[in-house]
């Protein structure tokens, strides 16, 4: 069985696929993506925003993050250490998305800390 939710990161729109056995199973593994639409950049306000994943540092550390395309601000998505499955938005000390500057003098050993 399969559910599809949408969410809308800036002016593009990702499906989303929870699957079970069950109704249960599939709004579950839904909920492994446990943040809502990202509409506009913390920084610039635009709304040209990508999700993308890379591989950082000597470690080869996995980041899943919400990029502007017009300022290369980006807002990472956390994983839960329990359940490396589940991701969600980290937020600032406000309770919103913590959006960081690019900064092009920082190398992503140093920004990935």
């Amino acid at each position: 069985m399969k559910i599809y939710d949408k969410k809308k990161i800036g002016r593009r729109t990702y499906t989303v696929v929870g699957e079970g056995q069950n109704l249960f199973e599939c709004t579950y593994d839904l909920t492994k993506l446990s943040f809502g639409d990202v509409e506009k950049c913390g920084i610039c306000s635009s709304d040209n925003l990508i999700l993308n994943a890379r591989i950082a540092g000597k470690k080869k550390f996995q980041y899943v993050e919400v990029k502007c395309l017009s300022c290369k601000a980006a807002v990472v998505f956390g994983k839960m250490v329990d359940n490396p499955d589940m991701f969600y938005l980290r937020k600032n000390d406000d309770k919103k998305p913590d959006w960081k500057p690019f900064n092009s003098n920082q190398t992503e050993e140093e920004g990935d800390n």
